[in-house]
């Protein structure tokens, strides 16, 4: 558990703040980062939790995990292809091993510089400036007509400079239904749902960063997997 007035951690059941010796037991009690609870809310302002040592061990976790499997899926291609071609007469081994290598370098690739994006990426400030919704593809089956769609929020970063973030049609949409125009917030990189919002005394929900599910903004930690929220 966590002091409501400073955020200090402490056991479970404690009565008073070993810290700063505001009570624990009250019932206005409520972790609100560097603001103070209005009405169950967090008042306006960025979360001090973002080096939380929970949240900094899970993600280390998830990464971990990730780098594991996809040394495990990388080599996949060559070792299906090498497979195929002995049991089958219908792929040379020298093939086999041309194409599974050829398609293995894809993968590690790909892994590659998704490993140097996250590890250059900076976490920073900015504002939404623009939201649009525009058609990125029209097929049209027989009778059927197939309408796909992309969205896209575009925000202006503290500093300068815009960047937009484009969603498509079956991802979580992320930004798009979250962000709403006018809304300050800050991107973490470092975490599986990188958008903390500014002002969270407006909304009803907060994500959380290391499941991304979606919890009451009153709670004080994710009830999925137990991690602090942002707050």
């Amino acid at each position: 558990m966590f002091c409501s007035n400073c955020g200090s951690q402490l056991p479970d059941n404690s009565r008073f703040c070993r810290n700063c010796g505001e009570r624990t037991d009250a019932p206005s009690e409520m972790y609100a980062g560097n603001g103070p609870v209005r009405e169950g809310r967090p008042a306006p302002g960025f979360s001090d939790r973002v080096n939380h040592p929970e949240i900094l061990a899970a993600i280390k976790k998830s990464r971990r995990a990730a780098k594991i499997f996809g040394l495990f899926i990388i080599p996949l291609p060559f070792i299906g292809f090498m497979i195929y071609s002995a049991v089958s007469d219908k792929m040379e081994t020298k093939d086999a091993a041309l194409y599974g290598g050829i398609v293995s370098a894809v993968f590690l690739l790909f892994a590659a510089v998704s490993f140097i994006r996250e590890r250059a990426a900076n976490t920073y400030d900015a504002v939404v400036i623009d939201k649009k919704k525009r058609i990125r593809r029209e097929n049209s089956d027989n009778d059927n007509r197939v309408i796909t769609y992309e969205y896209i929020t575009v925000v202006r970063k503290e500093g300068g400079g815009k960047k937009k973030y484009t969603e498509h049609d079956g991802s979580q949409l992320w930004a798009y239904n979250y962000l709403q125009v006018g809304d300050k917030f800050r991107f973490h990189p470092q975490f599986h749902f990188p958008y903390e919002l500014y002002d969270k005394s407006k909304i009803d929900c907060i994500y959380c960063v290391g499941c991304q599910t979606k919890n009451s903004v009153l709670f004080d930690r994710c009830k999925q997997c137990g991690l602090p929220l942002l707050k």
